[in-house]
């Protein structure tokens, strides 16, 4: 990977396995394997996954690559069972994330900067910015080996997305779910607009802030006050009611002469350390009604005439069922516009509502010494200002929301907004729900359910920019129109009344030279043929009745508007020529042959950017065409016109008048019809023009300002105005099964038959209320249903200690830099196997090093040492595959329990318990079944070919178990066993099936190895080496029955010459330690066996070669090897053994000395 990767990348060599991986990307990318899997025979039909988008202007964090990982695996599984699954990849590009990164670019510091900026320019600069790191997300995407079809992806900001969205705002207005109202909303004074409930979710913080319990006077009864708490007390000088519950009893407290009115369960908490005495038990209903005085003028001072008169309702003590002794005081502190129960208990009781901050968080002028200051800061000050009113304070720690998107600190704040009816709903949303199946389960009803059964209505509109506007325009009375299409857009918007035909001019001199012509005055006149057909199709023309020729101001269009105006009867002299409507301007080009042009330029696509050398492109083109159209209709109304003018001019006036944008313009120039301005010479087409909201290219765009630029009126006339908010991002993303389609414009066939729901989508569990809702919410609203039948919640990926990664802490996890230490698909195990994918993970680097060294590095060997003894060819050898060796039936025994075993997990959508299988299955393929058939790959016979048969298959289909979750190493290891008429990769050949096997030979295998590893501690703890021979093993009889060749396999790995059952013993193993002289020369025989094959790997032989064996040795040691020549002859592979001096360390086996030294 390039450096750019990362641009705080350190020094950090790649690994091999690294390495390994980028070649396998490259063959990938050589032969177009991604490809050839999506548009490989799919026999089970579709399978559908829908992608969550990321946004690109941000880099891709480890937490990513978790995401991805879990993304890409199950629709890997799919395609080899079977399915086409369509990867179609989105990117997420509105939002205030976005607004908030260009807002620091520019230096902008509120909404008014931005909108003395230009709303244009500001959305433009976001439109820039959601690119920024696309390059590396693409090649993050392709290095983590995520499948994802980034050639045709949806992109949330593109018209005809915004135009899906508009169309479900539209069904939901015709559901008479949408309105608008004014209460209190999560506001975000940094951002100046509201965040939806599951927003509010993902943004709540840790923080200390001043409580403080307030004393208010109660008017006309001395030293007696009302004690109310908060943790808010920045909104006290907003105070207008105090709250009491209406079944709490309460106390009359005296303490240093003053009188206090507390809830009878609080009273312990509020006085501690304050000596006091109860003189009155009150009811809830002898405190309703009290009147006090306010803490500040300040509301009063500053009520519009409208409040005013609400005062007299205004410090009055009221019943609310909101208030509980859980904390506080009993009596709740209420300022209606900064609290929701505030909020309802003053439309409940006609309180007055004013703010007295602003929408940016400050106090408002009129306010004193608060005036201008922000509220959370001005706390302190407000504390210290109301000095004895102020009974104690103390700082506590408490979770209050943040904006997920900046971490501004919220305020609950009374504010207009339009809400979606999610409540009307609740029943059919958890209905839908009880129908998914979540992994982890416990989601479903758990964090999921509880939100859905307590779902509040969805507030989907913003005070910003750059997002889909809201589509709600309304007249002078206020009556909504909510319009669900560009069509219906066109329907409302106000139109001139003009009928335009536009005409290209009749052919010329030059078209037959086929030559390049932009000049004025280039003397190319129309010819005979030009005059006969203009003639001709000027008679079309006779029942339009022209009331106005422009014609462009070259020889051949004066001419052939001329022709034309004669043949209408209008007078020459009334023909307007506009510069705007002539010929593209091939600047030194122009007089030179049409190929000049091509040669100069090949794409028609390049020509919109690239211009000849003094001359224009395609899209200034187009620009001053669209120029021109826009400026007649605006002044001109109810006219019939008639345009002359160029063929490539001509067909930009049709595209700029759609709104087409540069690959749509060539679309429309390379159709083969007549159609859309591709007019033949004296071709005549009627354009139907309507002004539509477009960006400085004449391009559809729907963003503010250009949707707000157009005028539109309703039937009768009545102007309309479109609503100043904008849509909440998380609804653009809810929307994408619908819009990623542009349903219902396009698609409908897919949409509405297997392209929804979802078979699966999976993202991180603060998704639970972010897009997994919106997109169950949306399901409902356009009457769907469920918008997914499985999804994988994943927890998040935490610092080793269990922290949040963050930059400023320090504790960020370069993806880049792990991938090139160990691999992504150390990365991919590890998450899938590290834990169950719904718990947090703590990053560390040693346990993704031991996926390295237990899963693949094992894996690796294996695959070397068949290499080392396979024979030649890669034919499969079936009768092979039917050995009666024991240990190659279990190994085929375990693999096919492996395969039926995998296949149920995923299909239940489990990925930990398939993963852990495979690393278990690796450890004992490599442990056991290698390690016990080492000699049987050594010697020439059959039992050799069956080993070698056994471990190629095995490592055939587990390659296949494999690449869901390992692509990489799955196909290295396939390139190597797999035979040349099979698939060219695994990711195009069939999930394995598992054939019948019996579970008693893998319960007994069980066995054999307890017994095996209870034998090797035994040896162990007498200190006697397994190469040593021993007599007997005795066992403990459970009345377990091992065949022979078991009972063999329990002899070779513990090196005794008997096993024996005793029913006798109580547990456990016994060996019979007494070593007679023949096992003592056995083990020696085995000692010096092994020193020369220590000796052949260090000449780096072959286990096929033989060699010549000089050994230099005293008598007894001579005497020793000459009695076992033929045994140590054939477990070394030695061809003669000869008796010389060597030159060579000494090797010690008690009671010989040796030197040894081989020769091939």
């Amino acid at each position: 990977m390039e450096e750019k990767n990362s641009e705080n990348k350190k020094n950090i060599e790649k690994n091999e396995i690294a390495e390994k991986e980028e070649e396998i990307l490259k063959i990938w990318e050589d032969n177009g394997i991604f490809k050839k899997s999506d548009q490989k025979e799919a026999p089970n039909g579709e399978y559908i996954f829908y992608e969550g988008p990321p946004t690109a202007n941000g880099k891709p964090g480890i937490h990513h690559m978790e995401a991805r990982a879990f993304k890409d695996a199950i629709p890997r599984y799919k395609t080899m069972q079977g399915f086409h699954v369509r990867r179609k990849a989105g990117w997420d590009t509105h939002g205030l994330p976005v607004e908030i990164a260009v807002e620091k670019e520019l230096e902008l510091h509120s909404k008014k900067d931005i909108e003395e900026y230009g709303i244009a320019e500001f959305n433009k600069k976001c439109k820039e910015s959601v690119w920024k790191h696309v390059d590396e997300w693409e090649k993050f995407t392709d290095r983590i080996g995520f499948w994802i079809d980034y050639e045709n992806p949806y992109i949330t900001y593109e018209p005809e997305y915004m135009e899906s969205v508009w169309n479900v705002v539209k069904k939901v207005n015709d559901q008479k779910l949408l309105y608008k109202d004014y209460r209190i909303v999560n506001w975000c004074p940094r951002c100046g607009t509201g965040l939806s409930s599951h927003e509010l979710a993902q943004g709540y913080k840790d923080v200390h802030d001043m409580s403080v319990y307030v004393k208010f006077k109660v008017v006309g009864k001395e030293n007696t006050y009302l004690l109310a708490w908060t943790t808010t007390p920045w909104t006290l000088p907003g105070n207008v009611a105090l709250a009491v519950g209406e079944k709490i009893k309460y106390k009359m407290l005296k303490s240093d002469n003053e009188n206090f009115i507390v809830a009878e369960d609080r009273v312990e908490d509020v006085m501690k350390g304050k000596d006091y005495e109860v003189i009155e038990d009150l009811k809830s209903k002898d405190v309703v009604g009290l009147e006090y005085e306010p803490l500040y003028p300040y509301l009063k001072d500053t009520l519009p005439e409208s409040e005013s008169k609400k005062l007299k309702n205004a410090y009055k003590v009221y019943s609310a069922d909101f208030v509980n002794t859980e904390d506080g005081t009993g009596i709740v502190h209420t300022a209606v516009m900064y609290g929701a129960d505030d909020f309802v208990l003053g439309t409940e009781k006609d309180l007055p509502k004013h703010h007295i901050v602003n929408e940016s968080g400050r106090f408002v002028e009129g306010t004193g010494f608060l005036e201008g200051k922000k509220v959370r800061g001005a706390n302190d000050e407000i504390i210290k200002d109301l000095g004895d009113k102020v009974f104690k304070s103390e700082r506590i720690k408490h979770t209050y929301p943040h904006c997920w998107r900046c971490n501004t600190a919220l305020l609950y704040y009374a504010r207009d907004s339009w809400y979606i009816r999610m409540s009307d709903l609740r029943d059919k949303l958890v209905k839908e729900n009880s129908t998914i199946n979540w992994e982890p389960e416990h989601i479903k009803e758990g964090r999921f359910g509880e939100w859905l059964r307590e779902v509040k209505d969805w507030a989907i509109s913003r005070e910003r920019y750059w997002a889909t506007p809201l589509p709600v325009w309304q007249n002078e009375n206020r009556d909504n129109i909510v319009i669900g299409s560009v069509e219906e857009l066109k329907k409302y918007t106000k139109k001139s009344g003009n009928k335009y035909f536009v005409m290209r001019h009749g052919e010329a001199e030059h078209n037959v030279k086929n030559i390049l012509s932009s000049k004025v005055d280039n003397p190319h006149h129309v010819t005979e043929k030009g005059i006969e057909d203009t003639k001709k199709a000027s008679k079309e023309l006779k029942n339009k009745k022209i009331d106005f020729v422009f014609a462009s101001p070259l020889v051949r269009t004066k001419e052939t508007a001329e022709i034309v105006s004669n043949e209408l009867g209008i007078g020459i002299k009334d023909i307007i020529y506009d510069e705007r409507i002539k010929e593209h301007d091939f600047g030194d080009l122009d007089g030179k042959d049409h190929k000049t042009y091509s040669k100069m330029v090949s794409s028609l696509k390049d020509k919109f950017t690239t211009a000849p050398s003094n001359g224009e492109n395609i899209l200034q083109v187009k620009n001053r065409m669209m120029d021109f159209i826009s400026e007649i209709d605006k002044k001109y109304e109810n006219k019939n016109i008639l345009i002359v003018t160029h063929e490539h001019p001509a067909w930009l006036l049709f595209a700029g008048s759609k709104g087409a944008d540069i690959d749509t313009s060539v679309r429309m120039h390379d159709s083969l019809e007549e159609i859309d301005g591709n007019l033949a010479t004296a071709g005549i087409e009627e354009l139907f023009y309507t002004p539509l909201p477009h960006n400085e290219n004449y391009e559809l765009d729907l963003h503010r300002p250009y949707i707000d630029e157009i005028e539109l009126v309703d039937e009768k006339g009545n102007k309309l105005t479109r609503v100043k908010e904008v849509m909440d991002v998380w609804f653009d993303s809810g929307a994408m099964p619908f819009a990623q389609d542009h349903y219902p414009f396009e698609n409908k066939e897919l949409v509405e038959g297997k392209g929804y729901p979802a078979d699966f989508i999976s993202e991180a569990i603060d998704q639970t209320r972010g897009w997994f809702y919106t997109l169950h919410a949306i399901g409902a609203l356009m009457g769907k249903g469920k918008a997914y039948k499985n999804v994988i919640s994943l927890g998040h990926i935490l610092d080793s200690k269990g922290k949040k990664m963050s930059k400023s802490v320090g504790n960020v996890v370069d993806p880049w830099e792990m991938t090139d230490k160990y691999g992504v698909d150390a990365l991919r195990f590890w998450m899938y196997t590290v834990n169950q994918p719904g718990d947090s993970k703590n990053f560390e680097e040693r346990s993704v090093d031991e996926v390295v060294k237990k899963v693949f590095n094992l894996l690796t060997n294996i695959v070397k040492f068949y290499e080392l003894y396979r024979t030649s060819g890669q034919v499969m050898d079936d009768k092979h595959l039917k050995s009666e060796n024991v240990l190659d039936k279990w190994m085929l025994t375990k693999l096919n329990k492996l395969i039926e075993d995998n296949t149920k997990h995923m299909d239940e959508y489990h990925l930990f318990e398939p993963a852990r299988e495979i690393r278990e299955f690796i450890a004992g393929f490599s442990q056991w079944y290698i390690r016990r058939s080492r000699d049987r790959f050594k010697m020439e016979s059959e039992d050799r070919e069956n080993a070698l048969a056994t471990t190629r298959y095995v490592l055939l289909e587990l390659s296949k178990l494999m690449a869901p979750f390992t692509p990489f190493i799955a196909e290295q290891v396939y390139q190597k066993v797999r035979g040349i008429d099979m698939e060219e990769s695994v990711h195009l050949v069939e999930w394995p099936k598992a054939d019948k096997y019996e579970k008693k030979l893998l319960d007994d295998m069980v066995e054999v190895r307890k017994i095996v590893s209870l034998g090797l501690e035994a040896r162990s703890s007498v200190n006697i080496k397994v190469r040593q021979p021993l007599q007997t093993l005795k066992v403990k009889d459970e009345g377990k029955k091992l065949g022979t060749d078991l009972l063999q396999l329990i002899k070779d790995e513990i090196n005794v010459k008997e096993v024996v059952f005793d029913e006798s013993m109580e547990e456990g193993v016994e060996l019979d330690t007494n070593l007679t002289q023949e096992l003592k020369e056995e083990g020696a025989v085995r000692e010096i066996t092994r020193a020369i094959q220590s000796k052949r790997k260090d000449a780096k032989l072959t286990p096929q070669d033989f060699i010549n064996l000089n050994v230099e040795a005293n008598d007894i040691g001579k005497e020793f090897i000459a009695k076992f020549a033929d045994a140590i002859k054939t477990g070394a592979l030695i061809k003669e053994i000869n008796f010389v001096n060597v030159d060579d360390e000494e090797i010690k086996v008690d009671p010989y000395k040796f030197k040894f030294k081989v020769e091939k």
